[in-house]
């Protein structure tokens, strides 16, 4: 079962949500760029084509290995200094808002791709800038997804000034519909010019201007204080696999949490059956609770990443139904001709995040705020400069070569996770076939399961079970794999593409 063609290439390949942002990643490996430099500019141009799924106003996240060295890149951002809990609850909340102006955490992706190149970049940082600044000025096509998220969000979206004025272009629209970004475009070029603009020059004052006006409190000094992370991923083996994740505050471990239970079974031999499918909803009832139990900003939790890769943390776990989404993010891949790789993914949390847009830059702004609770006794409670349980995360697969693998998915990511690397190491999937098997959604919080046409759905007593039409809007995800050749996986479930270097 393909219904997308893998791209493959002796040299490089790159995997993401959008053609043209897959086009200016083999533009930059094609002049002499590696993995790490394609990564930035077919960041950057996503940015760009899908302003819904993740903008410059954003977080982004990677495992890059370079040389045979993995480095994980943290772009996620603290809340500001002055958002307590007293304040939002002051404003007239009981919980966290979902949008607006309260839910701005500190956009981290701008920094993040900047210390990811100067780790590990080859080429000047300036011509990995150009594809996206040409793309906004020129303008381009609008996809399937974005017509459809402009006309979903449009009741939040034109009660902003800023975002009603950037996609008012769009609102009633056909895809294909011309799009342009000429605001955004001059944005990016003061950040080609000095990424450190977005934080401490005349972006920052516009950021922290447009939120101040709309009724929020990032300031200037929150952007100026914020310097992306970079450190090294968590790993674990799996049935003589090493599995790469991403460490708190994202949601990495519950992916190895989950695998960590399946490991103590052999896996069913059927990967449509509901043997498999209820496996995998115990092995996450327990990696979930764990997650909502102790995962956060490592400043912030009871026991370190390291503390919670030990077997026994699996034991006697019970479900908590810690705060749920449904979030949307765009991933996307990229391995070189030197065989370095790249598993990069980047958003605003929920469709156009807060759902405000900076004038006259056209700089989407997240949500990611809104995922921390008021709950005072909570581990993921809001406080001032701490960063929320983050949803986003990748993996690096080494498996008789190695793959990068993601998805979109919010809170269901981890399982997803789950499901593409067993396909793989269970079950000897094709990439081209692991990407695009179907899948199911486990909703805790709500007692649903999502399960596509296809599979089986698990025992599941109380639980609402929901059968979709294959293919849904389960996450779209993508692969890359690099051994003795690459290849570019994209999923059916999206508006993207894989190329090659030829």
């Amino acid at each position: 079962m393909v219904y997308k063609a893998p791209a493959y290439s002796l040299r490089g390949v790159v995997a993401s949500e959008h053609p043209l942002a897959t086009l200016a990643g083999i533009e930059v490996l094609e002049e002499g760029g590696n993995a790490v430099d394609a990564a930035v500019a077919t960041s950057l141009a996503l940015a760009v084509v899908l302003p819904h799924l993740g903008g410059l106003g954003g977080d982004f996240f990677a495992l890059a290995r370079v040389n045979g060295d993995t480095i994980y890149i943290d772009g996620s951002g603290p809340a500001p200094r002055k958002l307590t809990p007293e304040l939002v609850e002051s404003r007239g909340y009981r919980e966290m808002p979902r949008y607006g102006p309260l839910t701005v955490t500190v956009p981290g992706m701008v920094d993040a791709l900047w210390r990811m190149w100067e780790q590990a970049g080859r080429l000047e940082w300036g011509r990995l800038v150009e594809p996206a600044i040409r793309i906004a000025r020129d303008g381009f096509a609008a996809s399937p997804s974005l017509v459809k998220a402009v006309d979903r969000m449009w009741s939040h979206l034109s009660q902003d000034p800023g975002a009603s004025r950037a996609y008012s272009q769009l609102h009633g629209k056909q895809p294909g519909a011309p799009v342009y970004f000429k605001g955004l475009a001059e944005a990016l070029r003061r950040i080609e010019e000095d990424p450190r603009d977005f934080y401490e020059g005349d972006l920052a004052r516009e950021i922290a201007g447009y939120i101040a006006e709309r009724g929020g409190v990032l300031s200037i000094e929150d952007l100026a204080e914020y310097r992306a992370g970079v450190g090294s991923p968590l790993s674990i083996t799996y049935r003589g696999c090493t599995v790469s994740e991403m460490p708190p505050p994202t949601q990495g471990l519950t992916t190895l949490h989950i695998l960590m239970k399946l490991a103590t079974v052999d896996p069913p031999e059927d990967p449509r059956g509901r043997d498999r499918a209820s496996l995998i909803l115990e092995a996450s009832r327990i990696a979930y609770s764990i997650r909502d139990r102790y995962i956060t900003d490592p400043r912030y939790m009871p026991l370190s990443a390291e503390d919670l890769l030990d077997p026994s943390i699996l034991d006697g776990a019970q479900q908590l139904g810690g705060p749920w989404g449904d979030g949307d993010t765009t991933y996307f891949a990229v391995a070189d001709r030197w065989g370095n790789i790249v598993s990069g993914i980047q958003s605003l949390y929920h469709h156009f995040g807060s759902q405000l847009a900076t004038r006259p830059s056209c700089i989407p702004l997240n949500n990611r705020g809104s995922d921390f609770t008021l709950r005072r006794d909570h581990v993921n409670r809001l406080e001032p400069g701490k960063r929320t349980l983050h949803t986003l995360s990748a993996v690096l697969l080494d498996c008789r070569g190695t793959y990068a693998i993601g998805t979109s998915g919010g809170h269901y990511r981890p399982h997803q996770h789950a499901q593409l690397i067993t396909n793989i190491v269970d079950y000897g999937m094709d990439p081209q076939d692991a990407v695009e098997h179907p899948r199911m959604l486990i909703d805790f919080q709500g007692a649903r399961i999502m399960v596509e046409e296809g599979i089986e759905p698990p025992e599941a007593p109380g639980f609402k079970v929901e059968r979709l039409p294959y293919p849904s809007r389960t996450g779209v995800a993508a692969m890359v794999y690099t051994g003795g050749y690459r290849s570019g996986h994209s999923d059916i479930r999206g508006d993207g593409a894989s190329l090659g270097q030829p």
